[in-house]
């Protein structure tokens, strides 16, 4: 056990228990690769990847993303969102492939082990199967099938651990790195402004109508709707949910009987496998003479480090620790709560081969109380009270809806305002109704948009029930060539006056390469040189990027100068590099240290490398909604 959590230090975190954690974090995991009617966003290697989950991971990360502080609403990327959290499913998913097909594998034990110690399943320090069941039901996940997606999870991060250790950096590389890291350029910057040569340059008519012309996609606006909608929320309906004594009543005995079937086994057991090298009769006959040893009172750990072929619990001598219901294989669980403490089973024949067990001690829950309960029973009898009450009113007004014209008698009759949205296209928004990709390509159907029919109810991501209905509709159009000549005649202009700058800025890279003095190119070219000299990678020069290419630059011959020029707006920025002083190193005995961040760099990188190979020799197929944020 120990050996398996050190595994996964470094870069992929320091607990194997943030993977099975994780799986509470996005609902129902499983359901990303589950068959059945619905839109599929993606297969990989034939396994169906959901678009309702993709839309709801899209919209947590969304709202994780507008909740960090400082947000802009209005620099969210949603195609940029779609795309990464698409590319992110699918290359997981093609790593739970590779994982299963290299025979990574975590046996039984060693997963109810690593779920009894996680934090979110524990009471006062202490693996609780009330709280267990209770978390698990809270985020959609069934507590009989839940050991099985962890263990899928964790032979997964197997294989990422493994990645994870391959990147290594050497004391010479780090110490070059250090020089470089050190070393000192003399740069010269100058700006080659478009502004300069703009009064020499004209455009004709003719001009602005032929690029009109050719470029009719960039004068043609967006189609645009704008809706309506009636909004309803369940939390609306927790002030009319009002449970009675006697519903709290009936709550709490459901939870005194499921409490008394909550009790805790601690057992050890001796596991033989059947495979292709151990026939079933001979690994029945094998427990079976274990079996012997043990009831003749030889030591049962003894046996299990002995004999045991499961690597999870072998080395503690079989021991399972404590476990409830729903922890284990069903042949296995019956067989563990049918015995008495002291007692060890004949064999039990489960998937995984024969297995012998032993229970050595029993944990009675405690007594539950009404008095201190009653307020969980309260919230919990409010809570379904206001479900019930929610999704009844829902039926209500879906039908409403159905039958009206439009959303003003539904509204009226239930007593809902109508609210709007501000016009959108069918890239969507970043906040309102339009974050949601399901709203609106229902709100650009033909049922909407040719038919003005209202909309079935449409559920959001934080619960809430929406029905909409377009208001506005702009069609795409071509805007008239008067209404953007003006536009054009400037772009042609300043796209003109750039080419002149660039031109000079490259006559000016082509003298100082033959040789001229920075001096002598100047007075050529009318430009004006800002000296930094013995500058570092981290001296704030004023020009965004000026030193990332001057560091690009290769070192100057004897009496030349290296320079380059990149865009900057409706200018070209000339970089010049004539002198390279080089750095020492400064590591200063802190060459560990950085070797290690560098060598979990490369990992990463590596990593990277790797999923994209899975990628490129996998058979990915992304459908036409998604595709949209696909490359």
């Amino acid at each position: 056990m120990q050996a398996f959590r050190e595994m996964v230090k470094g870069w992929l975190g320091k607990s194997i228990l943030a993977l099975i954690v994780l799986l509470l974090a996005v609902t129902g995991v499983e359901m990303y690769f589950a068959g059945g009617g619905k839109d599929v966003a993606a297969k990989v290697n034939g396994t169906e990847i959901l678009q309702p989950q993709v839309d709801e991971l899209v919209e947590r990360q969304r709202q994780q993303l507008l909740a960090q502080e400082n947000a802009d609403p209005s620099s969210l990327d949603m195609t940029r969102l779609r795309k990464d959290v698409l590319g992110g499913i699918i290359s997981r998913e093609l790593l739970v492939q590779q994982a299963s097909k290299d025979g990574y594998l975590v046996s039984d034990a060693t997963v109810y082990k690593l779920i009894r110690e996680v934090p979110a399943f524990q009471e006062n320090g202490r693996f609780s199967q009330e709280r267990y069941e209770q978390v698990l039901r809270q985020n959609g996940e069934n507590p009989v099938a839940y050991p099985a997606k962890a263990k899928r999870e964790l032979s997964y991060s197997l294989l990422i651990a493994g990645l994870s250790q391959s990147g290594f950096v050497t004391s010479n590389e780090v110490e070059r790195l250090s020089i470089l890291d050190n070393q000192r350029r003399d740069v010269h910057i100058a700006i080659v402004p478009a502004a300069r040569y703009l009064a020499g340059i004209t455009v004709s008519d003719d001009e602005v109508k032929k690029f009109y012309e050719a470029n009719p996609a960039r004068f043609t606006t967006r189609e645009t709707v704008a809706l309506e909608y009636i909004s309803l929320k369940r939390d609306d309906f927790l002030a009319a949910a009002t449970p009675s004594e006697d519903d709290l009543k009936e709550r709490f005995e459901e939870k005194v009987k499921a409490n008394a079937a909550n009790e805790q086994r601690q057992a050890q057991h001796i596991l033989i496998t059947v495979d292709a090298k151990t026939k079933d009769a001979d690994a029945l006959k094998k427990v079976q003479d274990i079996e012997k040893r043990a009831r003749a009172g030889e030591d049962f750990a003894a046996l299990a480090k002995e004999f045991s072929q499961d690597p999870g619990s072998v080395a503690t001598g079989g021991d399972l620790g404590y476990a409830g219901r729903g922890q284990f294989v069903p042949e296995f669980e019956k067989v563990l709560f049918d015995l008495k403490a002291g007692e060890i089973s004949a064999p039990v024949k489960t998937q995984y081969g024969y297995h012998l067990i032993k229970l050595n001690a029993v944990q009675k829950p405690d007594a539950l109380d009404y008095a201190a309960l009653r307020p969980q029973l309260l919230s919990e009898a409010r809570e379904s009270a206001a479900d019930e009450l929610f999704a009844e009113q829902v039926d209500k007004l879906d039908a409403a809806v159905y039958e009206s014209a439009d959303l003003k008698e539904p509204a009226e009759k239930f007593g809902r305002p109508i609210l709007n949205t501000m016009p959108f296209t069918q890239e969507g928004d970043t906040v309102g109704l339009a974050a949601d990709s399901k709203v609106v390509a229902t709100a650009f159907s033909d049922e909407l948009l040719r038919d003005g029919r209202n909309s079935p109810h449409q559920q959001l991501a934080d619960g809430s029930v929406v029905w909409i209905r377009v208001a506005s509709h702009s069609p795409a159009r071509l805007m008239p060539l008067a209404e953007v000549t003006a536009d054009v005649r400037n772009g042609l202009l300043v796209d003109r006056a750039r080419e002149k700058a660039k031109a000079v800025a490259d006559s000016a890279i082509k003298s100082l390469s033959e040789g001229k003095t920075l001096a002598a190119v100047a007075g050529e070219a009318g430009l004006q040189w800002q000296d930094f000299a013995a500058a570092s990678r981290r001296t704030p020069i004023p020009v965004p990027d000026a030193v990332q290419m001057a560091y690009r630059l290769p070192r100057p011959a004897e009496g030349k100068i290296s320079a380059d020029s990149f865009a900057q707006g409706a200018s070209w920025v000339l970089v010049a590099v004539s002198k390279v002083e080089e750095g020492k190193s400064t590591l200063d005995g802190q060459i560990n240290q950085l070797r290690n961040a560098m060598s979990e760099n490369r990992s990463q990188l590596e990593f990277q490398d790797y999923t994209r190979s899975l990628r490129e020799g996998g058979k990915v197929v992304v459908n036409a909604r998604s595709s949209q944020s696909q490359d």
